[in-house]
């Protein structure tokens, strides 16, 4: 299972949206119905959290409460080989979303380590109140103190990081020092009608809960695999097994990588994504004088299109070929300005003396002819022929260049 097919940039998502058309139309026409879900469920989850405060921390009690926070974050929980499930004091499964807890917790009653809360609320969505730790002795003292007064079974994820579930990471040996029998479970997670990623690159908690509740739904799927029973094996040797069972359930690699080269990768990116955002405030703010001239020189190809409009093109291409490209396929639309001869190459001025007015000649500079006498019927014969009509209006811009400026070059 061990395979190269997955690397760390398809462990987790860089964008919380996919590029897509269609999909950023149909985000456009949901956002009122989105923000309406995100206040009606704000409302209900406040009132959950403060009914938490007042309640008894009783079993029904609990139950009401997850249930609640499953609406007012648009949490469904779906379950398959519920038969298999068994009354074990550890469950295992991959890590995918902040909310993993709270759907395990959902139907099995299972608690794992997490923030100070509420104690109501916290149990309620799958938490015990404890000092995380990953030194094993310590994590055998919280897992003690947190079945003390509680006779709930405990939950792992020990990827200890949220991925896209394109693969697993190496599983950290530390629970699996706390049972000799414990059940794997595999989740997946979907969201129906809008590809909304639970989590992104960077993303913080707060967002993450926000698209919660902004979503139509998050639909969690909990899948039971039979339990493993540790057999003369190490620590170690017991989360490989079980690992390799939910990858063969889900269908995924066990990858050779862990957490922390995860978080190390996303460190990289983020810090690449800052660089990249200082140099482009650097270059359209320092970058202004550059358009210029690149905007004189495909003025000089192109002196019938206004200066404006090719200045707003190359603000966006930063490329003078591309914005060439552009004008000549019609992609840029533009009123043709009438060309002259003098100053910027639009009008040549002659007066008559004893204060008559001026008249103004206008003369229409003269373009090389790159028009073609039928349309190509092959794409590449059409490249070609573009490329050569290209190739023909930047020599010629070139040759005026030259001659304007009086420069000693070859042409």
């Amino acid at each position: 299972m061990s395979n190269t097919n997955v690397e760390l940039p398809h462990l987790l998502r860089k964008r919380r949206f996919t590029e897509n058309e269609w999909m950023f139309l149909f985000l456009l026409c949901y956002l009122p119905i989105g923000i309406t879900l995100f206040i009606l469920r704000s409302i209900l989850a406040i009132s959950v959290f403060l009914l938490g405060f007042v309640l008894p921390d009783v079993p029904l009690i609990r139950k009401i409460i997850n249930k609640s926070t499953c609406l007012s974050l648009g949490i469904t929980v779906g379950v398959e080989n519920i038969e298999k499930k068994e009354a074990v004091s550890v469950y295992i499964s991959n890590c995918l979303s902040l909310f993993d807890s709270l759907a395990v917790n959902f139907v099995t009653g299972a608690v794992c380590e997490g923030p100070k809360l509420q104690p109501l609320i916290a149990k309620s969505i799958g938490i015990l109140n404890s000092v995380r730790s990953s030194n094993t002795s310590n994590l055998s003292k919280n897992a003690d103190l947190m079945q003390r007064d509680d006779t709930s079974p405990l939950y792992f994820a020990p990827e200890g990081k949220s991925t896209t579930g394109k693969a697993l990471l190496t599983f950290g040996a530390h629970p699996f020092s706390l049972a000799t029998r414990v059940q794997p479970i595999c989740i997946s997670i979907e969201r129906p009608f809008l590809d909304i990623a639970v989590t992104s690159l960077g993303s913080s908690s707060l967002a993450d809960i926000f698209f919660y509740m902004f979503s139509p739904l998050t639909n969690y799927k909990l899948k039971f695999l039979a339990a493993v029973e540790k057999e003369n094996q190490t620590d170690e040797e017991f989360a490989d097994t079980v690992r390799r069972k939910i990858a063969n359930a889900l269908k995924i690699e066990a990858v050779n990588i862990t957490k922390e080269d995860l978080v190390e990768w996303e460190k990289l990116q983020l810090a690449e994504q800052k660089r990249i955002r200082s140099q482009q405030t650097i270059t359209s703010s320092a970058g202004i004088p550059v358009l210029k001239r690149m905007t004189l020189r495909v003025k000089e190809v192109f002196p019938h299109v206004p200066y404006e409009v090719i200045y707003k093109d190359l603000y966006r291409t930063r490329n003078v070929d591309n914005t060439i490209t552009n004008i000549l396929e019609g992609r840029v639309q533009f009123v043709p300005e009438i060309v002259g001869s003098s100053n910027r190459g639009t009008t040549a001025t002659t007066s008559s003396s004893g204060g008559e007015s001026s008249n103004k000649i206008i003369r229409k500079s003269v373009l090389p002819n790159v028009s073609v006498s039928s349309f190509a019927k092959s794409a590449p014969e059409r490249t070609k022929s573009f490329q050569e009509r290209k190739e023909q209006l930047i020599a010629y811009a070139r040759k005026r260049y030259i001659e304007k400026h009086n420069l000693d070059l070859s042409l």
